[in-house]
């Protein structure tokens, strides 16, 4: 290498003319293939070695073919400048080329002012080295941001590169599906001949069939004008039974009227005469019984007790004092079992056992045949029955062990707390008393589960249903039905009480005339002769029903009704029902709609017969109310008090529906806007709840 032909402790400045030049020449190949003229002329220029003629033959000279010729000329043209030609080669070297200039002299490239030789002063010098050192850094960041086009460019063309290959693909998707859809066009084209094909039948059979048209339009006219004739008759049919039932719901009201002044009197008269009877078969009451007290029978709609058809044995003993000889368990849900016998009783001797279901009881009592059927009977009821025998008796027993099991079962595990299980509604508001007595109010539904609770003779255990859903919610005991009865009475002075009116006498139990109270207490062996009663219930009996989603709605007083119906059935969901036809009902039920009823109480049992449950709202009125409605009446041709009389007529009507009703106080609304908000608001709370309803006394 040259930098070993020089010793490490000389400064080129020490060295002479011919050692600088040995130096270059050792290293001439090198110089000329990595060195570019044009970039050294400047520095040699400025250090006066070269001139502006020599600058423009060694650049632009037709000899100099390449860059190694013109480098090798521009070292001819320094060696005529002998040392300072060498020197400022070498310094050109050592700035421009620094990895050259160590290669040729050995020695590291230095920028310090005392290694120049001084042939270009300490400012030239400076300055050109400024210059130099810009020039290369913008060579560099032109050099760079050649590179980051060649880059981007690069990217360009391979995303250029990928779009050309994905649309290739797709040329090739598209072409294949060009190819599917030929060969499909071709398919329909056959299609389509062949539908021509059939147009021309299909147009021939057409042309036939107007042909037939024509001749069925000429037999339709005819038709159509005997139908007009008879939709004429129709209507005329239609109007006159509108104005038939429109005269017959007249003269049902003026019935019920009739009837209440007709129940009235009939309650002031004393009964003339006491009907006596050998013999006396009854359910579950006796009447006749003088001297023992009747107990809390409630009608006989109550659900069934299970019943299993099987054998049923009839035994006869001696039964003095049945009920220690023997203890029965259940109710009217599960059935009435012999629970326990004692051992040397009649009734052990005769060989009745636990499990037995006691079907029915007979005996005899002054010469009267008694008979009493207690297979749905409630475990009050049963333990009544059966106290009132004495002598002999015939038990009916059927055999059904299963079932007591089952019901012992419950009673231990606390499911249950005997095998009664009925619905009732409460006729008489009672506060809460001591010893865990259930608070009720009048209208309240309850369930009796237990009509013996902790063997009280005068308590129920029961609870309060859940006014939407089958659950029981607070619980307690009640007194029970014989229990309120001489209360009831007492209290129907300060009407507290719901009075019930029957139908039927001897319909229900333990009925006490409201006017005759003294008297009937007296004489318990007496019948009532009318064919009608007002009794004093403190409970009757219900059954829960589910309607469907929309229930009819009844809307009453009378008067408001009609002023009002035409306004709910304008709601969405609302329809207005036509009274001449009787199918109008079902038919809203079906479509999913409340359907608006302009009749009056007196639909209402005949709507429940046919299972049909209206909502009945009843809207309170006094003088202040009615002066709010005094526009509408008068627009109806309706005066207040003709409002007044009729809600004072109906409301004492409205105890004696089978059904509940929902009230609507006469404060509670401003005007006609805010009573229709009400209504329908009670109409939403309504439809979700249980429909109770009384067995038909009448």
């Amino acid at each position: 290498m040259a930098g070993e032909c020089v010793s490490e402790g000389r400064d080129l400045k020490e060295m002479g003319e011919e050692e600088l030049w040995e130096l270059i020449n050792d290293n001439r190949h090198r110089i000329s293939l990595g060195v570019r003229p044009y970039i050294l002329i400047p520095y040699l220029r400025q250090a006066r070695v070269l001139t502006e003629m020599d600058e423009d033959e060694i650049i632009s000279c037709h000899n100099l073919t390449n860059r190694c010729m013109r480098t090798s000329y521009m070292l001819d043209l320094l060696r005529t400048q002998g040392r300072n030609g060498a020197v400022a080669l070498l310094e050109g070297l050592m700035i421009h080329y620094p990895g050259l200039y160590t290669q040729v002299t050995g020695r590291k490239p230095s920028t310090e002012p005392s290694r120049f030789s001084g042939l270009i002063k300490y400012s030239e010098l400076t300055e050109y080295l400024v210059r130099a050192v810009t020039g290369m850094q913008k060579e560099l960041q032109e050099a760079r941001n050649e590179a980051g086009k060649m880059s981007t460019r690069c990217a360009s063309l391979e995303s250029e590169i990928s779009q050309i290959m994905e649309q290739d693909e797709k040329s090739r998707h598209l072409q294949a599906e060009n190819e599917r859809m030929r060969r499909h066009l071709c398919t329909l084209q056959r299609e389509v001949t062949k539908l021509k094909d059939e147009k021309c039948d299909l147009y021939m059979r057409y042309t036939a069939a107007i042909e037939e048209k024509s001749a069925v339009n000429k037999r339709l006219h005819d038709l159509n004008l005997q139908v007009s004739g008879a939709y004429l008759s129709r209507d005329e049919a239609q109007t006159m039974i509108a104005r038939t039932l429109a005269e017959k719901d007249i003269l049902r009201c003026q019935l019920m009227e009739l009837q209440e002044k007709v129940f009235s009197l009939q309650a002031n008269r004393r009964p003339q005469e006491q009907r006596q009877s050998s013999e006396v078969i009854t359910d579950f009451f006796y009447s006749s019984l003088s001297g023992t007290s009747v107990p809390p029978f409630l009608m006989r709609s109550r659900p069934k007790a299970i019943r299993i058809n099987g054998r049923v044995l009839s035994i006869s003993f001696q039964g003095e004092t049945l009920l220690s000889q023997l203890t029965v368990v259940g109710g009217n849900k599960t059935g009435v079992f012999v629970h326990k016998v004692t051992e040397g009783s009649p009734a052990h001797t005769v060989g009745i056992s636990p499990g037995a279901q006691i079907v029915e009881v007979k005996y005899e009592l002054n010469q009267k045949a008694l008979r009493m059927v207690l297979e749905d009977s409630t475990l009050e009821e049963a333990m009544w029955a059966l106290s009132q025998v004495t002598g002999l008796c015939h038990l009916s027993l059927r055999r059904r062990e299963d079932g007591r099991t089952t019901l012992l079962k419950q009673l231990q595990s606390n499911e249950t707390s005997s095998g009664d299980s009925f619905y009732v509604r409460v006729n008489i508001s009672l506060p809460t008393g001591p010893n865990g007595t259930l608070a009720v109010s009048c209208n309240d539904i309850l369930h009796v589960t237990n009509t013996r609770h902790a063997d009280s003779e005068d308590s129920w255990y029961a609870s309060q249903v859940h006014p939407c859903q089958p659950l029981d919610l607070q619980s307690g005991t009640v007194p029970n039905y014989f229990r309120l009865d001489g209360h009831l009475v007492a209290q129907n002075k300060q009407k507290a009480v719901r009075i019930v009116s029957t139908g039927r006498q001897g319909r229900n139990p333990l009925w006490v005339s409201v006017e005759d109270e003294k008297e009937m207490n007296t004489d318990t062996g007496g019948t009532c002769g009318r064919r009608s009663c007002v009794t004093l219930m403190p409970y009757t009996l219900v059954t829960p029903h589910y309607p469907p989603v929309c229930r009819p709605i009844l809307l009453l007083p009378t008067v408001l009704g009609r002023m009002l119906n035409k306004k709910l059935a304008s709601w969405q969901g609302f329809q207005l029902c036509d009274p001449g036809k009787q199918y109008c009902v079902a038919v809203c039920q079906n479509k999913g709609i409340h359907c608006v009823l302009p009749l009056g109480l007196d639909c209402v049992r005949r709507l429940h017969r046919a299972d049909i449950f209206p909502i009945i709202i009843f809207v309170g009125q006094s003088a202040r109310s009615a002066r709010k409605l005094r526009s509408k009446l008068q627009r109806h041709s309706q005066r207040e008090e003709q409002l007044l009389a009729c809600s004072r007529s109906e409301e004492p009507l409205l105890d004696k529906l089978p059904c509940l009703y929902r009230s609507v106080a006469p404060d509670s609304w401003c005007d006609q806007t805010s009573l229709l908000t009400n209504l329908r608001t009670i109409i939403w709370e309504e439809q979700k709840k249980i429909v109770w309803v009384e067995p038909d006394l009448w």
